[in-house]
């Protein structure tokens, strides 16, 4: 599904009646935000950060698309407790950015695997229309949906019964999508292999020795 499929199902669902529909870089903008708010409700995108670490540096930096982190695993591909009060060698994310590690090693290495957020849209002129939009067709409606809602909402600070309308609906489009098991859940895998990788995510680096 591109850009230009959605700008034509809104121009003559959602967006029918506010001026809206005929700006492509408000809609865009919407298409954004909805992208957003379907990646925070559905695991769509899982990556995986590989940190070094290094004798007294504690701190590390996260990934800066990373939107929740869903495990970390040694070099073994044993699992390090997470914000564990009660665990001596938990690792503590401190900040949206920022993890703590323990009694870090030279030549250790994290692999972090997280959910990560969407890439952000643009729209330069009409050939941006082509561009992808990264979410499975079985989440268009979703989409839609919110979008009317953000769009509706903009016109006036109030609630207002269409705006109130299309969040519901868009609450009961992915209901439905969970109920029917339409969006396959990311499963962690119990076992990290350092040195094979993990299949289908995207891998980043991070060096503090510079």
């Amino acid at each position: 599904m591109t850009v230009n499929d959605v700008v034509n199902q809104l121009k003559y669902g959602e967006l029918r009646s506010i001026a809206a529909k005929d700006d492509n870089f408000a809609i865009v903008s919407y298409i954004n935000l909805a992208l957003q708010a379907l990646y925070n409700r559905f695991t769509l995108k899982t990556s995986e950060q590989l940190i070094p670490l290094y004798d007294n540096v504690v701190e590390y930096t996260l990934a800066s698309d990373l939107m929740t982190i869903e495990a970390i695993y040694d070099e073994n591909g044993d699992e390090f407790a997470l914000d564990d009060v009660n665990s001596m060698f938990s690792i503590q994310q401190v900040d949206f950015e920022t993890i703590q590690v323990p009694n870090p090693n030279t030549g250790a290495t994290l692999s972090v695997i997280y959910k990560s957020s969407p890439v952000t849209l643009l729209y330069i002129d009409e050939t941006s229309l082509d561009e992808k939009v990264p979410i499975p067709p079985q989440l268009t409606e979703c989409l839609l949906h919110y979008i009317g809602y953000r769009a509706h909402g903009s016109m006036d600070g109030n609630i207002k019964a269409e705006n109130n309308t299309h969040y519901m609906r868009f609450v009961a489009s992915c209901d439905r999508v969970d109920q029917l098991g339409l969006v396959r859940k990311a499963v962690v895998p119990a076992h990290v292999s350092l040195a094979e990788g993990i299949s289908e995510v995207n891998v980043t680096y991070q060096d503090l020795g510079e």
